[in-house]
């Protein structure tokens, strides 16, 4: 290809954005041409479009396809690449190809030190500095680029751990240089562009590693740029940024000692920290200033907690802890004021994790001089959690940024509950008394109310472990007196999410229920409160089945009129299945008459719409069926009593064998055959082998929709049929006859469309192979000497998905092809199928380890790829040869020295998974461009 037709198709490209074009540009940059047409376009008369492409090419080259060059070649791109950037400093070249170019130097030097280039970064530092024009632009800055560039390439690069150690062995023998010239140029007057150069150097560089004895002289240099008033705030923001580098590396953590010299220096930097305002957007300045001080408590978090015990250090790690408190107490409300508080998240849990951790016991020190810091941390929580006057002014995304800041709260409420244990309750009660006194207080206070009674939600969980609740006593008793009518919507559903959350409770203080049933009851009747109500009342159903059952009346008969009220699917689902549980708690007998109740409702609508003569008109009303069956579903769900769900099976199988014949449609998701599929799974699990006397019959609606069209969730159905029913002999001969049609109907579908669009039944091969596995690990009669399903065919959809995309997928078929290829060797006709398609498996393996799928894939691959070497080794080493050698299937990036290596070992690996899994994850990142390697060196 020559330049000429590069230069018109970029022109092109720029012009109109043509694919063809594109194509035709990736080719070329892939090609062995390109290395040495790129200088042609990095000639300075060349259209800016031009030398930027040529730039980012040479780029692609270096990293991406390194080993299209000879060794020979190494020093000639080296000087071209060096004498081409100093060439554009010196005559003030496009910025962006001058700094394209730098990357190139920079990926350049990565994978030649030290074995090609040794002693690179002091040669390129004394060459640009002998080179560079004086007049055209400033020395200092163009070394600066160049150095800066060097760590972000090296971070961006992936190596073998054994390169990547050589590589930064190598940079950090420079380190110190480098370092000391940012630190000069810092020190000085220079004006604010060079500053920010030499900040951006010095953070990349302390990223790389650092001898921190030696360097901690940085952290005042830093601090003076932070402090001084007459540099920009990106000159600022980028101090913080450096100084935070040097202080968060994890290699200070050795030098504890010189870690506290340096943190009483940065602690300077809080005095900006601890009066704020509030402001209508928060300050960035601020918000660098609390990272850096947040990462400096994640990095040295146990040497700060410890040196609350040492009276040398306890007024510095004080004055640190009370410096989280004030970012988490930050002024304003979150999102909207301020984004500080929720930074400090992570601390607290650290915090306790770690107090309760390594110095549990009744002499733990140290929890006795951080309990007041967290029970001020508890009330300001409470500040922070409550909900802003102005809530409805706030955009929707502010709003949803709210809701997960209140989440995090109530983890963070948790983990004061194991520091304060019984303290924290008591600093809750104490506020909840003070904002609930009387009615006008709570209605006045309603927001204070409402983050007492959310903090209680939250601790109800680990409170669950203590054997005394008294605090929960008072709480409960208080909760009918709140004055629901007048009290904000968002405290009144705290107030049911709170009964909610101690479900438990109730069990043991049965007579608090004669209290809390009545609020449930009216919050069922109430349109805002009615879900969190619901869904107490289901909790406190399921755990207190018998304490309830003197409130069964009361509860079904408001349920029942609730019902007729509910507008969304999800709290009609929610309720109905809180009345099975209640119905569960009777025995059938006496149950009958409140199940029809409630079951009725939803059999006459599917009467009434199966009923229609027109089938074009009944189908307009298949989204009511579809809710019907859902309902009809969640009560069976909630039922343990196997005489009570029969009683539904039998009444409701009529109208669902109509269901099939009328309403079930040929299309890949018929939702309505899905919804039926998944009722009648729930019976089948509830009723086991109670089901048998209907077993026949749900089949015959499970096959009339399948026969239709192949779904999941007549697979998943079937599956469940065959784990109750699949052992049992009288069983057998209907479902094998039922496994038979659906292989071969599975089978019909696939061979309707090209193999390429199989991805597009990925739910179809998931279910099926997951169907298959289950069979041939537990119910091998179904496939014993069984000619009528055409098992190579199963055998290769799992080929073609072990390569899918998609991980579940894969996964599954990972889970049939290792019990196919594991029981093979027994059965003929299973090892004629290995014979025939085992190197086809082998192919789609090798595919998956050059790179034509995710890398995902390659852990669950190698489960498929142990277990046939285990099995067929023989047969394994003359497909690989095959492949390899005869077909010449071509692996990018590899030598034949590597390929062989790679082989021999796999072969050798016949029960070590996880060495396996190494030796092909480190071939395939080499095959893949993600790891790179020296050729020379490694062959």
């Amino acid at each position: 290809m020559s330049l000429e037709t590069i230069e018109r198709a970029l022109a092109e490209f720029y012009c109109n954005q043509n694919i063809e074009v594109h194509k035709m540009l990736l080719e070329f940059q892939n090609s062995v041409d390109a290395w040495n047409l790129v200088w042609n376009m990095l000639d300075t008369s060349k259209p800016h479009e031009i030398q930027f492409f040529g730039a980012t090419t040479l780029h692609i080259k270096i990293t991406k396809q390194w080993l299209q060059l000879k060794q020979s070649d190494y020093m000639l791109l080296r000087d071209k690449i060096m004498d081409t950037l100093i060439k554009y400093y010196n005559s003030t070249g496009p910025s962006n190809v001058t700094n394209k170019l730098c990357y190139c130097l920079c990926a350049y030097v990565v994978r030649t030190v030290p074995n090609h280039w040794p002693d690179a970064i002091p040669q390129l530092m004394e060459t640009f500095r002998n080179s560079l024009s004086q007049s055209s632009i400033n020395v200092s800055v163009m070394i600066l680029e160049i150095l800066m560039a060097l760590p972000e390439e090296f971070g961006a690069t992936t190596l073998t751990n054994t390169r990547r150690n050589e590589v930064r062995s190598e940079l950090e023998k420079s380190s110190l240089q480098v370092l000391s010239i940012v630190e000069s140029i810092l020190q000085s007057d220079s004006l604010d562009p060079i500053v920010i150069h030499a900040l951006k150097c010095g953070a990349s560089w302390l990223d790389i590693g650092f001898d921190l004895i030696k360097c901690h002289r940085l952290t005042d240099t830093f601090i003076s740029v932070i402090l001084n008033s007459e540099r920009s705030q990106e000159c600022i923001l980028l101090a913080i940024d450096a100084l935070k580098s040097l202080c968060t590396h994890p290699r200070t953590s050795v030098c504890e000692a010189t870690v506290f010299e340096v943190l009483s220096k940065v602690i300077i930097l809080s005095d900006k920290l601890f009066h704020l305002e509030i402001t209508k957007e928060p300050n960035v300045v601020v918000d660098k200033l609390f990272d850096l001080f947040l990462g400096i408590g994640d990095q040295h978090f146990r040497p700060i907690v410890q040196g609350l015990l040492n009276d040398n250090t306890r007024q510095l790690c004080t004055k640190f802890f009370n410096l989280y408190l004030t970012c988490t107490n930050a002024p304003g409300y979150y999102p909207v004021n301020e984004n500080y508080s929720e930074k400090t998240f992570t601390f607290w849990f650290l915090l306790q994790d770690d107090l309760l951790s390594n110095y549990a016991g009744p002499d733990n020190a140290l929890l006795t001089i951080v309990k007041p810091l967290y029970i001020s941390l508890t009330q300001v929580l409470l500040k922070k959690v409550a909900y802003p006057d102005n809530l409805e002014s706030w955009t929707p995304d502010e709003r949803e940024l709210f809701r997960c800041y209140r989440q995090d709260i109530s983890d963070t409420f948790t983990y004061c509950y194991f520091i304060l244990q019984s303290e924290m309750l008591d600093v809750l009660l104490t506020i909840y008394k003070q904002v609930t006194c009387d009615a006008k207080t709570a209605i006045t206070q309603w927001q204070t109310v409402e983050a007492c009674l959310y903090a209680f939600t939250a601790i109800a969980e680990p409170l669950q472990n203590q054997d005394s609740h008294p605090h929960i006593e008072q709480l409960m008793s208080s909760l009918g007196s709140l004055p629901y009518e007048q009290l904000d919507k968002k405290a009144a559903v705290a107030a049911m999410d709170t009964i909610g959350a101690y479900y438990y409770w109730m069990e043991t203080h049965p007579t608090y229920l004669n209290l809390i049933v009545p609020l449930l009851m009216m919050g069922l009747h109430n349109s805002n409160m009615f879900s969190s109500a619901s869904i107490a009342l289901r909790d406190i159903a399921k755990e207190c089945k018998q304490t309830i059952a003197p409130y069964n009346d009361v509860i079904l008969n408001t349920a029942m009129v609730a019902l007729k009220q509910v507008n969304k699917l999800k709290e009609e689902l929610r309720l109905i299945y809180t009345i099975g549980v209640i119905l569960s708690a009777m025995p059938f007998p006496k149950c009958k008459p409140s199940l029809d109740m409630f079951i009725d409702p939803s059999l006459d609508v599917m009467r009434n719409i199966l009923n229609i003569e027109d089938n074009a008109e009944c189908n307009k009303h298949r989204p009511e069926l579809q809710k019907r069956i859902k309902v009809l579903g969640s009560l069976v769900s909630a039922i343990d009593q196997k005489n009570t769900v029969y009683h539904i099976i039998e009444i409701t199988t009529p109208l669902l064998q109509m269901m099939a014949t009328k309403c079930f449609i040929a299309c890949p998701e018929d939702i309505l055959y899905t919804g039926v599929c998944e009722f009648l799974k729930t019976v089948v699990s509830k009723l086991q082998e109670d089901c048998s006397m209907a077993l026949s019959i749900i089949i015959e609606i499970l096959m009339i929709g399948f026969r239709k069209s192949p779904q999941p969730a007549g697979i998943l159905l079937f599956k469940e049929i065959i784990i109750m029913f699949g052992r049992q002999e009288r069983f057998i001969p209907l479902i094998k006859s039922t496994y038979e049609e659906m292989c071969m109907r599975i089978k019909f579908m696939f061979e309707q469309i090209p193999a390429a669009d199989h991805v597009g039944l990925g739910d179809v091969m998931e279910s099926y192979l997951s169907l298959q596995g289950h069979i041939f690990r537990k119910s091998q009669s179904l496939i014993i000497d069984n000619t009528n399903v055409d098992f190579a065919f199963v055998f290769k959809i799992a080929c073609e998905a072990l390569c899918a995309n998609e991980i579940f997928l894969a996964k599954t078929a990972t889970f049939f092809l290792t019990a196919f290829i594991t029981i093979s060797r027994e059965n003929r006709p299973l090892f004629k199928v290995i014979e025939d398609n085992g190197q086809f498996l082998v192919l789609k393996i090798i595919c998956i380890i050059k790179g034509d799928t995710v890398k995902s894939n390659l852990d669950t691959m190698c489960e498929v790829l142990l277990v046939l070497n285990k099995k067929y080794s023989d047969n394994l080493r003359v497909w690989f040869h095959d492949i390899i050698v005869v077909q010449n299937i071509l692996l990018p990036n590899v030598t034949e020295n590597m390929k062989s290596k790679f082989f021999k070992r796999v072969l050798r690996e016949k029960t070590n998974r996880k060495a396996l899994q190494d030796a092909v994850k480190e071939f395939s990142f080499i095959c893949r461009g993600l790891i790179e390697v020296d050729p020379y060196t490694e062959s």
